[in-house]
């Protein structure tokens, strides 16, 4: 017979107890379990301002953003005097895309505490996402200067300086990415390559991001060609049929990753290095489009009468750690679809696509899932469309790299390689860019997007 044992209640403990329990586990990366415990205690104590705040600061680092700004300004009200709370708060206004209050949380610790550099470094990083990049660069400076001389701080100072264009200083700093935990070197036998001129010598470059920074980025490959005797590229399967067929590289030997074994090779280097060590200036390498081109055996949209051809793809991946504020929902697109004289065609994978499909679209949006099965398929695709209305994820940089009319949908505070205040790219002159004018808000983005497309349905139709 059972003693009961099992259906007993938890011993308590007392509050401290659980409050040192609850960081034991957060600082041993046991978000969940640590909320659990804060959650607890705030219920049972709810004066108990340190639990709010350290449950506030978990629910951010776990996603949860809105939660994590309710509980930290929880904290801060009862706790109005501590500016490292002040500064987590403005930490989790900054993720959840509310700027102008992240700031001036962080103004507020800083007010309290100014000679703390996580605190100034905090600030800098709200200053550059509301495009005050000399403000972020200043505060970048002068955290370092107080002693906050960490990985994190030279990326984002890099990432600073690349969105005010100065590619020079912005990919020399680049560098620190291998510094923190974001980003890992291969781990491939030999040395890196330096930037040495060598005639005789073999270069494996490897991709090392997402497949749109290895389409982007490729540009690089024919300039480290003429340095060195040989260039082998290891990248991504899915980008490898199209990239076979493509001109860039004729003198450039691919290397299918987990696929091909890797050949012998004098010394390797990330494809994102290239730029700083081929000392490019404050242009992007020089790339004549389209630098791709798909294989003459892939899938092509039939025209169909006077119809202008449009390809959207409105969101990426979710794992991405910006895809909360780079991509659209399926409702926040639909104004598109009102437009007379297009035909949409959706270029979207995996669960968004199957939304579509769900919420009754299919009359509107022809879905070209059946026709996909690499990027290779994707190009062909895009060449035979009209147009392409894109969140910032792969099938952008593709359109641009085809020279293929593109119109890129950019977040208010945008990745480092779209820059600020310009509606044109300098790495895709057939690419133009949309931006918010507001944090998370693409209102105003589809508005302006509406119009443009009712002007080049107008233009369409007097073409021959």
């Amino acid at each position: 017979m059972s003693d009961g044992s099992d259906n007993a209640p938890p011993q308590k403990v007392d509050r401290e107890t659980a409050f040192r329990m609850a960081v034991q586990r957060q600082q041993a990366g046991a978000g969940a379990e640590a909320v659990r415990i804060y959650q607890q205690i705030v219920l049972a104590d709810p004066s108990f301002a340190p639990a709010w705040i350290n449950v506030g600061v978990a629910l951010r680092t776990l996603g949860r953003i809105d939660a994590g700004v309710a509980c930290l300004t929880r904290g801060v009200s009862l706790k109005p005097g501590d500016a490292g709370a002040l500064s987590n708060l403005g930490n989790a206004l900054r993720a959840a895309g509310r700027l102008d209050e992240a700031r001036d949380s962080h103004l507020a610790a800083i007010e309290i505490d100014p000679n703390t550099g996580s605190f100034v470094y905090n600030l800098g990083l709200v200053l550059r996402d509301l495009g005050d990049l000399d403000g972020a660069i200043e505060r970048f400076d002068a955290a370092e200067a107080m002693g906050y001389a960490s990985a994190e701080l030279k990326w984002d100072r890099a990432l600073a300086f690349l969105l005010r264009g100065d590619l020079k200083h912005g990919f020399a700093e680049y560098e620190w990415r291998w510094k923190i935990s974001d980003a890992k070197p291969r781990d491939l036998k030999g040395p890196a390559w330096a930037g040495e001129t060598s005639g005789d010598k073999t270069v494996l470059v490897y991709a090392e991001q997402g497949f749109g920074d290895t389409i982007q980025f490729v540009r690089y490959l024919p300039m480290l060609r003429e340095k060195v005797g040989q260039v082998y590229f290891e990248t991504q399967e899915p980008l490898a049929r199209l990239f076979q067929a493509s001109p860039i590289f004729r003198d450039v030997t691919l290397v299918i990753r987990d696929v091909d074994e890797l050949p012998d090779y004098d010394s390797h280097v990330a494809l994102l290095s290239l730029p700083h060590l081929l000392e490019s200036d404050d242009q992007p390498a020089p790339a004549q489009t389209p630098y791709l081109m798909p294989p003459a055996d892939t899938p092509k949209v039939a025209k169909r009468e006077r119809a202008l051809r449009a390809g959207l793809v409105w969101a990426g991946k979710p794992s991405h750690r910006n895809d909360r504020n780079r991509s659209l929902s399926l409702s926040a697109i639909a104004p598109l679809f009102e437009t007379a004289g297009v035909d949409f065609y959706s270029l979207q994978l995996s669960d968004p696509a199957d939304t579509a499909v769900r919420e009754g679209y299919t009359a509107l949006l022809t879905d070209l899932r059946p026709a996909i099965s690499d990027f290779a398929d994707s190009a062909a695709l895009i060449q035979s469309l009209d147009l392409i209305i894109t969140a910032d994820t792969a099938p952008a940089h593709l359109a641009g790299a085809l020279g293929c009319p593109v119109w890129t949908l950019i977040p208010f505070a945008p990745d480092w390689r779209w820059m600020t205040n310009r509606d044109d790219s300098p790495w895709y002159p057939s690419m133009r860019l949309f931006r918010q004018t507001r944090p998370r808000d693409w209102t105003d983005v589809i508005e302006r997007i509406c119009a443009a497309l009712a002007k080049q349905v107008e233009e369409h139709a007097r073409s021959p």
